[in-house]
C-alpha cells in the first residue's frame, strides 16, 4: 500500500510540475492565413516625406537603387533634403495622435563620433517643440570583401545612413491637422527626412498589485550615484523571492553602466509602457551593456527561465561592432521554459536578441516568444536564434534598420551545441536593413516562416538562405516540406553588390557548402526587385515554389557576372539549380540589356531544357506594390483591375481578315499569314485603359495567333482594328478559322459573350515551288531539312510509303561534292525500323535546295503504314564523318505528323472572303494574286479552278497574273 501511495503521489507531483506553463503560453500565435494580413499590426500610420508639401528649399532626393546613394537606404528609395535654413515638409494628418517617430539622416563628423543638431516641429503652424538629433549612432563604413565595418569615414560603402528619434507632441493632432518639420537651425547643418509615424500614446501601465518597484527606497539608495545597474540586479533577486515574483519599473529614465544579469526563475519584469519607461545603457565599451539571461555571480553556468519581460524602451551608448566582438546585445544568452518578451522598443545595440549559450555546459532556449516589439537600428541582427534554440517564435514585430539579418535562425554548433528546430517567424514587418537578409534561415529543420512583409532591403536580400556559416547546416532537414515559407511578401529588396561584391536576389537560396535541402515556398509575392526576383544557386536539393508572383524584376537594368557569364538581372536565376515551380506568374521584367539571354525572363545559362521546365504565366496588367499594414489603413497593393466595379459593357468581334507576306488573301502552303480583326464596343459603357483587349485566332481548332498587348481603352460605340502578334504558317487544305475576342476573360461582366466569335473557312493551295524555308547563316556550310515528302497523297493502314526530304544549304559556302548526303527517316523516334537515303553525292551549293529519296532501310526503302498518329523525322546523318565540316550539327532534324488513315487533301467550293474591316472594296486582296504566277484559273473571290478554261462559267478570272474574260 505504501508503495502504491508513493507512486501515486509521485505521478501527481510530476503531473503538476509538468503542467506548469511558461509565460509564453499567454500568447496564442495564429497560424498561416493565405488571405490574411502580411506583416505586423502596428498602432501608427506612416507619412512619407516625399509625399508631403515641400517649402523653403526642401528638395526630394531619390535614386534607382544606386548602391552608394543615400536614398537607396530610405523608404521607397526617396527622402527629402532639409539642408537649407527654412526648408520644411508639411504633413497632412488623417488620424488622432500625439506620439511621433521621425526617421532622419545627418552627416558624420570627421572622427566618426557624429554631429548633434535639431529640427523644429510645428502643429498647424504653431511651434510644438525642438527635437534634438544626433548622428552618433549612425554610419558604418565597409571596404569590399571586408566583413568588419569601420567607424571613421572612408571605405567603399556607407551604411546605416538613417536613424530614428521618437517624441510626444505637446499638442495632440486630429484628422486634417498639419505637422510641419522644419530646419530652423542657423548652423548650416545638413539634414534629410525619410518619414514620420504618428500614433496615439497609450496610458501608463500601473504598478501590479504586490509587485516590487525599482523606485522603492532600497533601490533608490543603491542608485544614488545615478547608475541603476546594481539596483536592477538586486531588484530581480528580490522579486524572485517575493510572493508576486514581479518587478515594476515606473516611468522615467534609468541609466545602467554595466550588463544587467537577470538570472532568475519565473519572474515578470514590466515597465509602464514603451513611451514611458526608458532604460539606457551608458557604457560604450565592449561588454559594457545589454541584458543577460545567465552567468554572472551565479557561477559559470546557468540560465533564466520562465521570464516575462515587457513594456519599456531600451537604448544604449554602443556605436561600434568592434570587429564583431562587442558582445553587447539588448537580450543575450539563455531564456528557457517559455520565456516571453513583448511590447519592447529597443535600438542601438549590437543585436536586438541573440539567443544562445556560449559558456560551460550547453543550455538551450526552448519555447521563447518575442511579440509586439520594435527591434530597430542595431548594428547587426535584429533577432538570431542560434546554438540549438528551438520551438522559438517572433510574432507581430516591427524589425527595421538593422545591419545584418532582420530575423535569423542559425544552427551554429559552437561548444558542441545541438541542432535547432521548429522556429517560427510569423506576421512580422522587416524593412530597411543594410546587410545580409530580411529573414534568414541558415540551417535546422521544421522552421515555419509565414505571413511576413519584407520591404526596402535594397542593400540585402529579402529572404536569404545559404549554407555558408559553420554548423550542421540543413543536414537534419531530410523530410519533404522540412522548412516551410508561406504567404510572405517581398518588396524592393535585393542588391547588385553586397559587401563581398555578390548580388543578392529578393529571395536568395544559395548552397555554398554542405547541405541545403527540402525547402518549400508557398504563396510568395515579390514586387519591384532591383536585381533577380529569385536566385537558386549551386544545386540545392528539393527547392519548391508553389503559387509565386514576381511583379517587377531586374529594375536596375544592371547585370551580374557572379558565378556566371555576364547576364542582365531578370525574374529568376536557375542556371546552377533545378528548382520546382508550380503556379508562377511573372510581369514587368526589365529588358535584356546585354541581349544574350535566350530564355528571358529566366536565366538558365541558355539551357532551354531547364527553362522549359519552369512554366509561368506572363502578367501584363499594371500593379501597385503593397504597403505594410498600418493602423486605420487596409493593406493595399497587388494587381490593379481597371474593370473592378464596371458592368453593362459589351464588345463584338465584327470582322476578320488575313493576308500573306505579299498582301494576298489567296494562300499557298507555307505562306506566313497575318490576321487582323475589328472589335467594336457595342455598349454605352467605356472600356477603360490598361485593360488588355485581346483576341485569339484558331485554325482547325488549334491556336494560330494571339494579340493581348492593346491597352488603349475603347470608348462606347467605337471600334478598333487589331493585328495579331506573329504569323501563322499556312497548311494545305481546308482551314476553319475562328477569331475570338477576349479569350482571357479580361472583360468578365460583358452583357453577352455570344458575339465575341467569328468563323470563316478558306482553302490553302499547294505551291508548286514550295521547298520550305531556312534562316541563312555565315561562316561555312550548314545543311538543314526543310520539308518531308511522300510518294502518295492518301495513306491507309498497310500502304507502302516512300519518303523524300528537301535539304537546303543555309550557309554562305558550298557543301562539297563527294561526301554522302545521308538522310535517315525515323518513325515515332524509333530506330528499329527506319528507311534512309545514301546515294546523293553531288554536294549542295550555298542557299540551294536538293531532293533526296529513301533508297534503303532495315526492311526496304518503304515504311508499312499503321493506324494512328505518328511522327516522321528526317535526320541528316553525319555517320562516319560525313560532312564533318558542317558548322552546326544540332539543327539536322525535321519532323512532321501523320494521322493514318490520311485522306487526300480536300478543298471546299465557295470559300469565305476576308471581311472588309478597314474600308477596302474587297477586290484589292484578289488583285494582289497577280504577283503569284501559276497555271490555275481564279475567280474574283479567290476560288481556284483548273488549268484550262474547260467548264468555266461566264465571268472574269485571273490566269498567270492576267485578267481573262470568259463569254
Amino acid at each position: 500500500m505504501k508503495k502504491k501511495l508513493l507512486l501515486a503521489l509521485t505521478l501527481v507531483l510530476s503531473g503538476t510540475l509538468m503542467s506548469q506553463a511558461g509565460p509564453a503560453d499567454k500568447l496564442k500565435v495564429p497560424g498561416p492565413d493565405v488571405n490574411g494580413r502580411r506583416g505586423a499590426t502596428v498602432p501608427y500610420n506612416r507619412y512619407e516625406a516625399e509625399n508631403g508639401e515641400l517649402s523653403g528649399g526642401a528638395a526630394k532626393k531619390t535614386t534607382s537603387y544606386g548602391r552608394k546613394d543615400i536614398a537607396t537606404q530610405a523608404s521607397k528609395q526617396s527622402y527629402v533634403d532639409l539642408s537649407s535654413k527654412g526648408s520644411a515638409v508639411n504633413f497632412k494628418i488623417d488620424r488622432n495622435g500625439d506620439g511621433v517617430t521621425m526617421r532622419f539622416t545627418m552627416k558624420d563628423s570627421p572622427n566618426g563620433m557624429g554631429e548633434n543638431g535639431s529640427l523644429d516641429v510645428y502643429v498647424n503652424g504653431n511651434k510644438d517643440q525642438t527635437v534634438k538629433l544626433t548622428s552618433y549612432f549612425m554610419w558604418q563604413y565597409f571596404n569590399l570583401n571586408d566583413p568588419y565595418p569601420k567607424d571613421v569615414p572612408g571605405g567603399d560603402f556607407r551604411c546605416f545612413a538613417f536613424d530614428e528619434v521618437h517624441f510626444k507632441l505637446n499638442n495632440k493632432v486630429k484628422p486634417g491637422d498639419v505637422i510641419t518639420v522644419k530646419n530652423d537651425d542657423s548652423r548650416n547643418m545638413e539634414y534629410g527626412l525619410d518619414f514620420i509615424e504618428v500614433e496615439n500614446v497609450p496610458a501608463k501601465i500601473k504598478q501590479p498589485a504586490g509587485s516590487i518597484s525599482i523606485q522603492d527606497t532600497k533601490y533608490k539608495n543603491m542608485a544614488a550615484g545615478g547608475d541603476w545597474g546594481d539596483a536592477f540586479i538586486q531588484a530581480v533577486k528580490d522579486a524572485e523571492a517575493s510572493p508576486s515574483r514581479t518587478l515594476y519599473i515606473p516611468a522615467g529614465t534609468y541609466n545602467l553602466g554595466k550588463v544587467w544579469r537577470i538570472f532568475a526563475d519565473n519572474v515578470t519584469i514590466t515597465g509602464a509602457g514603451m513611451w514611458y519607461t526608458n532604460i539606457k545603457f551608458t557604457n560604450p565599451n565592449k561588454e559594457g551593456g545589454g541584458i543577460s539571461g545567465g552567468n554572472g555571480s551565479h557561477g559559470p553556468d546557468g540560465y533564466s527561465k520562465k521570464i516575462e519581460f515587457c513594456n519599456m524602451y531600451i537604448n544604449s551608448a554602443l556605436r561600434s561592432r568592434m570587429d564583431q566582438m562587442a558582445i553587447y546585445k539588448c537580450f543575450m544568452d539563455v531564456y528557457t521554459d517559455g520565456s516571453y518578451f513583448h511590447d519592447i522598443w529597443e535600438e542601438h545595440f549590437e543585436c536586438g536578441f541573440w539567443i544562445g549559450d556560449y559558456n560551460g555546459k550547453m543550455d538551450y532556449s526552448d519555447g521563447i516568444k518575442i511579440a509586439n516589439c520594435r527591434i530597430r537600428n542595431n548594428l547587426a541582427d535584429g533577432v538570431n536564434f542560434a546554438q540549438g534554440t528551438s520551438n522559438a517564435t517572433v510574432y507581430n514585430c516591427s524589425v527595421r534598420g538593422n545591419g545584418d539579418d532582420g530575423l535569423a535562425t542559425w544552427n551554429q554548433d559552437a561548444c558542441g551545441a545541438r541542432d535547432l528546430h521548429d522556429n517560427i517567424f510569423a506576421y512580422n514587418t522587416v524593412e530597411l536593413g543594410w546587410r545580409a537578409g530580411g529573414i534568414a534561415v541558415y540551417g535546422g529543420t521544421g522552421h515555419h516562416i509565414y505571413n511576413n512583409f519584407v520591404t526596402d532591403m535594397a542593400l540585402a536580400a529579402g529572404i536569404h538562405l545559404n549554407s555558408t556559416f559553420p554548423g550542421t547546416k540543413f543536414n537534419a532537414n531530410n523530410k519533404p516540406d522540412g522548412i516551410k515559407f508561406e504567404n510572405n511578401t517581398i518588396v524592393r529588396s535585393g542588391t547588385n553588390c553586397d559587401i563581398f561584391g555578390n548580388d543578392l536576389a529578393a529571395l536568395d537560396v544559395h548552397k555554398t557548402g554542405g547541405s541545403l535541402q527540402n525547402i518549400t515556398f508557398y504563396n510568395t509575392e515579390i514586387y519591384d526587385a532591383p536585381c533577380f526576383g529569385i536566385t537558386v544557386l549551386n544545386d540545392p536539393d528539393k527547392i519548391k515554389f508553389i503559387n509565386t508572383k514576381i511583379l517587377g524584376a531586374g529594375l536596375t537594368g544592371m547585370s551580374t557576372s557572379y558565378s556566371t557569364t555576364p547576364v542582365t538581372f531578370c525574374a529568376i536565376r536557375a542556371d546552377q539549380a533545378t528548382p520546382i515551380f508550380d503556379g508562377l506568374e511573372i510581369g514587368n521584367v526589365h529588358k535584356d540589356v546585354l541581349g544574350n539571354n535566350q530564355t528571358w525572363p529566366l536565366w538558365t545559362n541558355n539551357n532551354h531544357q531547364k527553362a522549359d521546365a519552369i512554366k509561368y504565366t506572363n502578367i501584363k496588367k499594371k500593379y501597385v506594390a503593397p504597403e505594410p499594414p498600418y493602423a486605420d489603413k487596409d493593406q493595399q497593393g497587388g494587381i490593379i483591375d481597371p474593370m473592378d466595379g464596371l458592368s453593362g459593357y459589351n464588345v463584338k468581334l465584327e470582322g476578320i481578315s488575313w493576308k500573306n507576306a505579299k498582301g494576298s488573301s489567296d494562300l499557298k502552303e507555307g505562306d506566313a499569314v497575318t490576321f487582323r480583326v475589328k472589335i467594336t464596343n457595342t455598349s454605352n459603357v467605356d472600356i477603360p485603359k490598361d485593360v488588355a483587349l485581346a483576341f485569339e485566332v484558331k485554325v482547325n481548332g488549334e491556336s494560330a495567333a494571339i494579340s493581348d498587348d492593346f491597352e488603349g481603352g475603347l470608348k462606347a460605340g467605337k471600334s478598333v482594328i487589331l493585328t495579331a502578334n506573329g504569323s501563322w504558317i499556312a497548311k494545305l487544305g481546308v482551314c476553319k478559322v475562328e477569331a475570338i475576342a477576349d479569350p482571357e476573360n479580361n472583360l468578365p461582366k460583358e452583357t453577352s459573350k455570344d458575339d465575341n466569335k467569328r468563323v470563316k473557312q478558306f482553302n490553302v493551295y499547294e505551291a508548286p515551288d514550295n521547298n520550305g524555308t531556312f534562316t541563312p547563316v555565315t561562316g561555312g556550310y550548314d545543311l538543314v531539312v526543310t520539308k518531308i515528302l511522300m510518294n502518295t497523297k492518301s495513306i491507309k493502314p498497310g500502304d507502302k510509303v516512300n519518303f523524300s526530304a528537301i535539304v537546303a544549304n543555309a550557309g554562305d559556302q558550298d557543301a562539297p561534292a563527294g561526301d554522302v548526303l545521308g538522310i535517315q527517316f525515323q518513325i515515332d523516334g524509333k530506330t528499329e525500323v527506319i528507311t534512309w537515303s545514301d546515294n546523293y553525292r553531288k554536294g549542295v551549293k550555298s542557299h540551294e535546295f536538293v531532293k533526296v529519296t529513301a533508297n534503303g532501310g532495315t526492311a526496304g526503302k518503304e515504311w508499312t503504314a499503321t493506324e494512328g498518329k505518328h511522327t516522321v523525322t528526317a535526320w541528316i546523318d553525319n555517320y562516319g564523318g560525313r560532312y564533318a565540316g558542317e558548322i552546326n550539327h544540332d539543327n539536322n532534324k525535321f519532323t512532321i505528323e501523320l494521322n493514318i488513315p490520311m485522306s487526300p487533301v480536300q478543298f471546299i467550293n465557295n470559300p469565305d472572303k476576308p471581311d472588309n474591316i478597314d474600308g477596302t472594296d474587297g477586290i484589292e486582296a484578289v488583285n494582289a494574286v497577280q504577283t503569284v504566277k501559276d497555271s490555275y484559273y481564279y475567280d474574283l473571290q479567290g476560288r481556284r479552278y483548273g488549268t484550262t478554261t474547260e467548264g468555266l462559267k461566264k465571268g472574269v478570272y485571273i490566269h498567270c497574273g492576267k485578267k481573262v474574260i470568259i463569254k
